[in-house]
């Protein structure tokens, strides 16, 4: 495993700090007082090191009243009050214990989440604490429809809206069938990092690490395929689903540009929390795009449609939206500059009111967490 990259920049971007998001209203975790000091050392250690506020307790009970979101326990402990357990659902319980302790057995017989046996698990529990207890940020995966539906603009477009409206936003290409959302912003040129150079990281990924290597544009982040460039073998399995998570913990909305019609099994798919669904044209591509929404089954994230312009005669984004069986965002106008400049690299230097008043509502309808209020 590892949690470094192989590029780092002179400056790094400003990061939120943790009061920025919702406090979970406890304590990040607690430990029942185990009898053995060194074992409490040991786990103070650990807290220290993942950077987390640790909060301490006589007793189960004692502890519980904290509600915290870890709990950590050790063998005596369970030994005495085990059983109590089995009605915690609160917080995610965790035995720590040396070797000798024989945590796993205990573990087993109460219904413990996770084992820790010290030392060796000693670099796991500091990472599992740090990123249990890290801020979350939303995912809204963009999918368009069919080639050139104007997925990939309008992914480009809520990033720039939702960074120019104060948060910290990741815009990132998904998708195989891009041509590199780099070129849409005029960011070819720019240092930083590409989904080619993670194509090797094991494991877990560093937030801040990330988010320090990424090239920037328009005020947020962008992590891109390269223009005109092939996408790694086993990127989407293996190395998309840990570098989103650090994602999640590094930014406050992440605009994830899911190319056109992503499968039903789609890792990026699934991590998204929200998921716009970019449609247009007439009633053969719109019947073509429910049998695709049809396809996904259960399980998928909340979704909606964004209408793109321009419609057949008949048709309206409210119809459209029926039509698909989806509920409505917003409608998007086609214009010619939109058109122009994205075919030209120059996207963010589309500055219509029209458009931006429309992007501002999608973004509004996407959620809470996502969008600011009109």
């Amino acid at each position: 495993m590892t949690d470094t990259l192989p590029w780092t920049p002179p400056t790094r971007r400003a990061q939120p700090d943790r009061q920025s998001f919702p406090e979970t209203g406890g304590p990040d975790a607690v430990l029942v007082l185990p009898r053995n000091q060194r074992l409490q050392d040991e786990v103070a250690r650990i807290a220290v090191a993942a950077g987390i506020a640790l909060e301490t307790a006589d007793t189960l009970a004692g502890a519980l009243a904290f509600s915290p979101g870890i709990l950590l326990v050790d063998t005596h402990e369970l030994e005495r009050g085990g059983r109590a357990l089995g009605a915690v659902r609160s917080a995610e319980t965790i035995c720590v214990g040396f070797e000798a302790d024989e945590p796993w057995r205990q573990s087993a017989r109460y219904g413990v989440d996770g084992v820790a046996v010290l030392p060796q698990a000693a670099a796991w529990l500091a990472e599992h604490l740090a990123r249990r207890n890290s801020p979350t940020g939303r995912i809204l995966g963009v999918a368009g429809m069919f080639g050139g539906a104007g997925g990939s603009t309008l992914a480009c477009l809520l990033a720039r809206e939702a960074a120019e409206s104060g948060q910290q936003v990741l815009l990132a290409e998904a998708g195989s069938n891009g041509g590199g959302l780099e070129y849409l912003l005029g960011a070819v040129e720019t240092g930083g990092l590409r989904w080619s150079d993670l194509a090797g990281i094991e494991g877990t990924v560093n937030p801040a690490q990330l988010a320090a290597a990424l090239p920037e544009a328009g005020g947020f982040a962008v992590l891109s395929h390269g223009a005109g460039e092939p996408v790694p073998e086993g990127l989407e399995n293996e190395v998309q689903p840990a570098v989103l998570q650090a994602g999640r913990a590094a930014f406050e909305l992440t605009v994830l540009d899911l190319g056109s019609c992503p499968p039903r099994h789609s890792p990026a798919l699934e991590q998204s929390d929200v998921l716009l669904a970019v449609v247009g044209g007439g009633t053969a591509r719109l019947l073509a795009a429910r049998s695709w929404w049809n396809s996904l089954g259960p399980g998928i994230p909340q979704a909606f449609a964004v209408v793109r312009g321009p419609l057949p005669e008949g048709m309206d984004e409210v119809r459209a939206a029926d039509l698909l069986g989806m509920d409505l965002a917003g409608y998007l106008p086609w214009m010619r500059s939109v058109a122009v400049a994205s075919d030209g690299g120059r996207l963010l230097e589309v500055r219509r009111r029209r458009i931006r008043r429309a992007v501002t509502r999608i973004l509004t309808a996407a959620g809470p967490g996502t969008g600011r209020e009109l």
